[in-house]
């Protein structure tokens, strides 16, 4: 795993950069790998599989199962690329990777397909035929494990932290009950976050596992096969995610040496803490507002923008707002308060103003 942090940056997928991806920047990499078209999205638009590997125990992957969440397209990528080039770490697998199931939703970066059904809660009606394909693939692979890979947006902490990775084995019935599926992935779960806290000290946190039938996690878990959800987050500036893609795909290495060398933790699972909804963008502290001070806190929302994902900012909430944590603070105790207007609206524009958007544009 530690070899990964070193070669990564020389792999070859490291040509797919930004938060826009979209099937005709990854269709040239197809080829690299055993590709197989299995099948289109709502628009036409291929859908493939790439398998890597020849061994016994089978992983499922899939990502960009909602389109505008790339960070880990791009880690899993080079997670491909780097076992491609280590194949003493893929002998116990064959890997059967999905890089792109949404790629009408990754066009339009948004998070539903051109129906605008989000394909995360389509798994009982299966009415989507990206949804299809998927299952087709899960029915014919009978994989052991299934990698299911996602973006989380910014506003999730762990702990007064940001959290840069999260994860979740998904429940398997309505009672939640420890099946041997959910225990196994627990057990990774826990081996990953073992290996992580030595490089993101309390930024790691885990989701909720409130059943839900029409998950495909859930759905897949519940039918024996090990699943485990991966969430790339946010911290600090780092909005091209250039950081947690690394450490995504560094914890999807530790996931295959825990199932390769047997080193399930299902013990340290439940320690690890859940995610908050506990930050936002930008804290302004000290606003002037009628003779008084407040705190304004910034969310940013994505757009698409002539091929390009602007952030623009919006007004997440105001007043004394201790109980949040921001990816960046501004206190206008170092500004001259005569530079801002008394009235809301035009306080809230000049604050816009002052931040620096451009730098946030990939």
């Amino acid at each position: 795993m530690n070899s990964f942090l070193k070669q990564q940056s020389e792999l070859k997928s490291q040509i797919l950069q930004g938060r826009y991806m979209t099937y005709p920047k990854i269709e040239h990499l197809l080829s690299d790998f055993n590709s197989k078209y299995v099948g289109a999205s709502a628009k036409g638009l291929p859908i493939h599989t790439l398998t890597l590997g020849t061994g016994p125990v089978k992983v499922l992957m899939w990502s960009q199962m909602h389109g505008n969440e790339s960070t880990s397209t791009k880690g899993i990528m080079d997670v491909m690329y780097y076992l491609k080039s280590n194949l003493t770490l893929l002998e116990p697998f064959t890997i059967k990777l999905i890089p792109m199931l949404n790629p009408d939703g990754a066009a339009a970066y948004t998070r539903v397909n051109a129906n605008a059904v989000d394909l995360n809660r389509d798994a009982q009606r299966q009415s989507q035929p990206e949804t299809l394909a998927l299952f087709e693939v899960y029915d014919a692979f009978q994989p052991d494990f299934c990698f299911n890979l996602h973006d989380q947006r910014t506003i999730f902490g762990v702990n007064d932290n940001p959290c840069v990775l999260s994860y979740l084995s998904p429940a398997a019935d309505s009672g939640n009950s420890i099946t041997k599926a959910r225990e196994q992935a627990m057990g990774i779960i826990g081996y990953i976050n073992e290996q992580l806290q030595e490089q993101l000290p309390n930024q790691v946190g885990r989701y909720d596992d409130t059943y839900n039938p029409n998950c495909v996690g859930d759905c897949f878990q519940a039918k024996g096969t090990t699943t485990i959800l991966f969430e790339c987050g946010q911290s600090g500036q780092d909005y091209g995610r250039i950081v947690t893609r690394k450490w995504f795909g560094f914890s999807v290495l530790a996931a295959l040496n825990c199932i390769a060398n047997n080193v399930f933790n299902p013990k340290a699972y439940d320690s690890i803490p859940k995610v908050e909804k506990s930050y936002v963008d930008v804290l302004i502290h000290h606003v002037p507002i009628h003779e008084s001070q407040i705190s304004l806190a910034v969310q940013y929302e994505e757009k698409l923008n002539s091929g390009k994902i602007t952030f623009e900012p919006t007004l997440h909430s105001k007043g004394e707002l201790s109980q949040l944590n921001a990816h960046k603070t501004i206190d206008l105790k170092k500004h001259n308060p005569n530079d801002f207007a008394t009235l809301e609206d035009a306080a809230i524009k000049k604050i816009f103003k002052m931040l620096d958007l451009t730098r946030y544009s990939h």
